[in-house]
C-alpha cells in the first residue's frame, strides 16, 4: 500500500478527467518559481503552507491588475504583477508582487 497525502493524491490524478492540470505540489524553490508563476497566470490559486486542516496558513491568491491567459501554460506571472491574497482562517488580505 502507498502512503501518500492529500495534496500529492491531487497532484496525481491530475491529468484525468475528474483533476486540474495546474494542481501542483512543490518541493523545491526552483519548482515553486516556476510551477507558482506558470499557474497564477492562469487562475487564481489556493495555496497551502502549513499541515493540517485548520485552514491557518491556506491562502486565496489572485492577480489584482493582471488579466489571466486563456490556457493553462500560455503565459507565466512576471515578478513586478501584484497580487491579492487573502488568508483563508481570518480573511484578512494583503497585497505583494
Amino acid at each position: 500500500q502507498i502512503q501518500m497525502g492529500a495534496k500529492d493524491a491531487l497532484c496525481k490524478i491530475a491529468q484525468l478527467n475528474c483533476g486540474l492540470p495546474d494542481t501542483l505540489a512543490y518541493y523545491s524553490e526552483e519548482e515553486f518559481i516556476t510551477g507558482f508563476k506558470k499557474t497564477m497566470a492562469f487562475q487564481p490559486r489556493v495555496v497551502k503552507q502549513n499541515r493540517g486542516s485548520s485552514g491557518e496558513g491556506i491562502w486565496i491568491i489572485k492577480l489584482k491588475d493582471q488579466p489571466y491567459c486563456a490556457n493553462y501554460g500560455d503565459a507565466s506571472a512576471e515578478d513586478d504583477w501584484m497580487l491579492d491574497l487573502m488568508e483563508a482562517n481570518d480573511n484578512h488580505q494583503e497585497f505583494h508582487t
